[in-house]
């Protein structure tokens, strides 16, 4: 179980109303140091915050489908035993990767695991989880994206709503400007960071983003799920606009996305890995960061597979059906890099006029496993 008295503190915060952000100055006022030219970010992956027992967060939960539900209880239970240790041992690591230079932590998405009873429930545990990552990263502006856990509950629409509020209140004074739908954007220097829902994807709103952003030096979209399909045959849709079938939004927004270069920040998949595609009249390179340190195996590095010829090839069996192979077909002759590990850890992004690098820190690690060059 979490440390109580740092459970207890945060909860404290929380249900004060406070982010911890009241004495630090806007994202968008200003830096902590005078170049916008050079700096860092810290990137977490999925951190689905939880803590034992069920009855903090999880009271009155229940699912119509029995299958369904029990699949969930067992999620709560791996939550509770990687935030007893492990979890807090990579935020910690985490927070020392802060440098004078450093303007802010992304993190991508399922902030919580979700599966609450009630809105005001689902309410706390998101002001709950924002505050214990504030407090560890010594109040540095902290933004988050929506995932699919973080919408999730015994009816998804109190989520929403609780979600809703919970943005408003804490990501407005973060940016410096009034958030009101989970697509949002805001700029640091001259580079765009367009921020999407992927389980209710605004697609008007998303255009909108990127012309209102034309003409950024770097265009980075932070998104929960991944925009390129997942090694796995069974959740290969887990893709933007996968899910729906809506095709044509998929590879306009693709397009749309490669015309501007875009490097794509995103979580959901509990695995880390960079893609580098080139197609649609340009790139798009994509990282995966993943902070879900679900077995001690997972903090450290272990690469499984690198090659463009293995994208595609990771999850592949005999009965992969034909559907899957053709999708990864659609991307498989544009793909030029390809990286692909489970290992948990965090990030440092390093973005200059020279280019875009991320230091990945498995597990603890006091020294960079490995640095994924994306520009």
């Amino acid at each position: 179980m979490m440390d109580r008295r740092k459970f207890l503190k945060v909860s404290a915060l929380s249900a004060a109303g406070l982010t911890l952000a009241d004495s630090l100055t806007p994202l968008a006022a200003g830096s902590r140091k005078p170049s916008d030219k050079t700096y860092s970010v810290v990137l977490l992956g999925d951190t689905h915050y939880d803590t034992a027992p069920d009855c903090v967060y999880h009271s009155g939960y229940s699912d119509p489908n029995p299958s369904r539900e029990a699949a969930h209880r067992k999620e709560f239970v791996r939550n509770a035993e990687m935030w007893a240790e492990r979890c807090p041992s990579l935020v910690r690591r985490a927070s020392r990767l802060v440098r004078e230079d450093t303007r802010l932590c992304l993190q991508m998405g399922d902030l919580i695991q979700g599966d609450t009873g009630s809105e005001t429930d689902h309410l706390r545990f998101l002001r709950d989880a924002y505050c214990y990552l504030k407090a560890s990263l010594g109040c540095l502006p902290l933004v988050t994206v929506a995932g699919n856990h973080d919408l999730r509950a015994a009816d998804d629409s109190f989520a929403i709503r609780a979600y809703s509020k919970f943005i408003k209140e804490r990501l407005s004074p973060e940016i410096g400007k009034e958030i009101e739908k989970t697509c949002f954007s805001f700029m640091v220097g001259k580079d765009a960071y367009i921020v999407i829902d992927f389980t209710y994807p605004d697609d008007a709103e998303i255009e909108k983003l990127f012309s209102e952003t034309e003409g950024a030096r770097y265009t980075f979209v932070i998104i929960h799920g991944p925009v390129f399909p997942y090694q796995s045959a069974k959740s290969n849709n887990w893709i933007l606009h996968g899910k729906d079938g809506n095709d044509a939004m998929r590879l306009h927004l693709r397009e749309l996305m490669a015309k501007r270069h875009a490097i794509v920040l995103c979580g959901h998949t509990h695995t880390t890995e960079l893609l580098d595609w080139y197609g649609d009249g340009g790139r798009i390179t994509q990282m995966t960061v993943n902070s879900v340190w679900h077995t001690p195996e997972a903090g450290e590095y272990k690469l499984v597979a690198e090659g463009a010829d293995r994208y595609g090839k990771v999850s592949e069996k005999p009965d992969t059906p034909e559907k899957v192979k053709k999708l990864y077909a659609e991307y498989a002759d544009g793909i030029r890099r390809f990286t692909f590990t489970r290992s948990a850890g965090s990030c440092l992004m390093t973005v200059s006029d020279k280019g875009v690098t991320v230091d990945f820190y498995a597990g603890a690690s006091e020294n960079a496993s490995t640095r994924f060059v994306l520009r």
